[in-house]
C-alpha cells in the first residue's frame, strides 16, 4: 500500500482535529496499521481510544477510505467530525422528487418509461458523490449488498470496519438462502426439500434439485413481472409499485439461489422456523461456518486492505474461523486501556447459578440482590441487563420498584431516547431494565452510574446453528464461551464511556465467575484490571 503522508500530516488535513494532539496510543495504532504487511489488520481498542480518528488518519495516509459502521447515527457522527467524508445510505432514506409521499426505494421508473426527474434523483446523485469521494462511510449491510450483487464500491484501497465483532453476522445473513411461506407457495415448493439434512443419503442432491427448481421458477416469475410492469406504461399507482417490489424480491431470490448452488456443502444447515402470530414461517439454508471461498467472494476480494476495529474480539483462532480466514491472514494488536480501572470497578458477586434448570431458584435470589444494589445507588440512573424477555419480566415483577422502566420490541428506541433525555418523562433515578441493550447505547456520565448483569449471555443452544457449531469440535465450544464473555464486556462498557466517567458494574451469575476461573484468557486485560475482588455483600451468611 502506498503511503502518501505521515500521521501528523494526515491529521493536519482534518479540520476538526488539526489543532488537537493525538490521544495516547492513537499514533502508535496508526503506525502499526500502516506498517503491517498483512491484508487484514485487527485492532482491539476500548471505547474512548478514538477509533474514528485512527481510521480517518489511516485513510488519508492511504489516499482512500471506505469506512463501514453499523448505524446511520454513527455515519452522521463521522460526517460531522470529518466533513470531507461522503455519506451514502440505502434508497429508502432519500425522498422522491416527483411524489412527496414516496422515497427513492418506491421509484416507478422503468427502462422504457424513465422518470423525467431521473437525472436529478437524490439517491443516484448521493451514490455518485460517494463513489467519487476519497473518503466515504457506508452501512455494513448496504456495502456487502453493493459489492456482492450490484458491483459498486468494490476495488477500494483501504477499508475500515468499525464494531467488527458483529461482522460475521452481517456477512452470514448476506449469503444465506431463505424463503417465507408465501414465496414457497408461489414457487410451488411449500414442502421444502425432500431431505432435511445435508448428511442424509442424497441430502445434497435433494438440496441442489430444490435450489435449481427455486431459481428456475423465480426467474420465470421475474420475467412475467417484467412484462406486466412494462405493459403498465407510465402508470403511477400502487399496483405498479407492488409489482415492482415483487419483482425485486424474486430477483433477490435468484441471486441467493446462485450463491447457494455454488457453495452449499455438508456443513450447511436447513432450518424450518414455524409461524409465530402474524409473522409467517420460513425455511433457511445457511453455512455452519463461513468458508474461505464465501468470505473472499463476498467481502475480502473487494478491497486491497482491511482494518477491523472493535472493543471486543474473540481469540484470533475463533475470529479467523468465523470470517473464513486462516490465522496467518490476520495481524492483531490490542491497545492498552487509558481508563482508570478504579473509576469503573466490576464486582463479580454471584448470588445464583442462573441456568434454565435452576431458574426457579435463581430468580428470587436475583430479585433480592437487585433490590440491595439499587438501594446502594439512590438518585441516579442505572441499567439492568436481563438477557431475555422472560427474565426481564420476572425482574420487573419481583423488584416491583417505580424506579425500574422497561420496553417492548416495538417501543424500544422511544423508551431509550426518553431515558437518555435529561428533560424526558422519566425520573432522574430511573433504571433501564432491558434484554437487548448490550450494544449500541451510549450511557455516558449521569445517564448510568451503575450496571447490573443478571445472567451470563450464552447463545441459545437450542438454535440449530449454535448447536452445530458447539458439536463441530473444541473450537465451536470455545466460540460459545468467547461470544458470551465478549457480550459481558460490551454490557459492562455501556456505562463507562470516557477516561473521567465513573460507574460500577455488578455481575450476579455464578456462571461468569466459573468461566473466569476456568478460562481467564477469554476476558480482555483491561476488563480483568477492573475486577474488584471484594467480599460479596449480597449473599447472606
Amino acid at each position: 500500500m502506498n503511503i502518501h503522508c505521515s500521521p501528523d500530516e494526515a491529521k493536519q488535513s482534518l479540520v476538526n482535529f488539526r489543532d488537537k494532539k493525538f490521544r495516547i496510543h492513537q499514533k502508535e495504532a496508526i503506525e502499526w496499521v500502516m506498517g503491517s504487511e498483512k491484508k487484514i489488520r485487527v485492532v482491539k481498542a476500548r471505547t474512548g481510544a478514538g477509533k474514528s480518528l485512527i481510521a480517518m488518519v489511516c485513510g488519508v495516509m492511504a489516499g482512500d477510505l471506505t469506512y463501514l459502521v453499523q448505524s446511520r447515527f454513527l455515519q452522521l457522527q463521522i460526517a460531522s467530525d470529518f466533513p470531507k467524508t461522503s455519506v451514502i445510505w440505502g434508497r429508502q432514506n432519500y425522498p422522491c422528487l416527483k411524489y412527496s409521499t414516496r422515497n427513492c426505494n418506491e421509484c416507478l421508473s422503468t427502462e422504457s418509461h424513465p422518470c423525467e426527474l431521473k437525472g436529478s434523483c437524490l439517491y443516484p446523485l448521493a451514490k455518485k458523490k460517494a463513489l467519487e469521494a476519497s473518503y466515504r462511510t457506508l452501512n455494513f449491510a448496504y456495502y456487502i449488498n453493493e459489492i456482492s450483487y450490484v458491483g459498486r464500491f468494490a476495488g477500494n484501497v483501504f477499508t475500515v470496519i468499525d464494531e467488527a465483532d458483529s461482522l460475521e453476522n452481517v456477512l452470514a445473513q448476506s449469503v444465506q438462502l431463505s424463503f417465507g411461506e408465501r414465496t414457497l407457495y408461489q414457487l410451488g415448493l411449500q414442502d421444502g426439500p425432500h431431505r432435511k439434512t445435508a448428511t442424509a443419503k442424497d441430502g445434497l442432491l435433494s438440496w441442489r434439485e430444490f435450489g435449481e427448481i427455486a431459481k428456475q421458477r423465480a426467474t420465470e416469475i421475474c420475467n412475467n413481472l417484467c412484462r406486466e410492469i412494462e405493459s403498465m406504461g407510465d402508470r403511477d399507482d400502487d399496483l405498479k409499485l407492488k409489482k415492482m417490489k415483487e419483482k425485486e424480491h424474486y430477483v433477490h431470490i435468484v441471486e441467493r439461489c446462485d450463491v447457494f448452488l455454488g457453495n452449499m456443502d455438508k456443513q450447511w444447515l436447513y432450518e424450518e422456523i414455524p409461524r409465530s402470530g402474524s409473522r409467517q414461517g420460513q425455511i433457511i439454508f445457511r453455512p455452519t461456518w463461513l468458508s474461505p471461498e464465501l468470505s473472499e467472494r463476498y467481502l475480502f476480494a473487494h478491497s486491497q486492505n482491511f482494518t477491523l476495529l472493535s472493543a471486543t474480539f474473540p481469540p484470533m483462532p475463533i475470529l479467523a474461523k468465523l470470517l473464513g480466514l486462516d490465522v496467518s491472514d490476520i495481524d492483531f494488536k490490542e491497545l492498552p486501556s487509558t481508563f482508570d480501572p478504579e473509576l469503573s470497578p466490576v464486582h463479580i458477586w454471584p448470588v445464583a447459578n442462573v441456568v434454565s434448570k435452576e431458574m426457579d431458584i435463581a430468580i428470587p435470589k436475583l430479585v433480592a440482590a437487585i433490590k440491595k444494589i439499587i438501594d446502594m445507588h439512590p438518585g441516579v440512573h442505572g441499567i439492568i441487563h436481563c438477557i431475555s424477555w422472560k427474565l426481564c419480566g420476572e425482574i420487573m415483577k419481583g423488584v416491583n420498584s417505580p424506579r425500574l422502566i422497561t420496553h417492548t420490541s416495538e417501543n424500544r428506541q422511544k423508551v431509550i431516547n426518553e431515558f437518555m433525555n435529561h428533560d424526558g418523562i422519566y425520573a432522574k433515578d430511573s433504571i433501564l431494565t432491558s434484554p437487548s441493550c448490550e450494544r449500541g447505547i451510549d450511557l455516558r456520565e449521569d445517564l448510568a452510574r451503575f450496571s447490573i448483569i443478571c445472567k451470563m449471555p450464552y447463545l441459545n443452544v437450542g438454535d440449530k446453528l449454535v448447536s452445530a457449531r458447539i458439536y463441530s469440535g473444541d473450537l465451536g465450544r470455545l466460540w460459545l464461551l468467547s461470544d458470551a464473555t465478549s457480550t459481558v464486556e460490551q454490557m459492562a462498557g455501556r456505562s463507562t464511556r470516557s477516561e473521567t466517567d465513573t460507574s460500577v458494574t455488578y455481575i450476579l451469575d455464578a456462571q461468569v465467575n466459573k468461566i473466569y476461573m476456568e478460562k481467564p484468557s477469554l476476558f480482555s486485560k483491561a476488563f480483568k484490571e477492573q475486577i474488584s475482588w471484594e467480599e460479596n455483600p449480597l449473599v447472606d451468611e
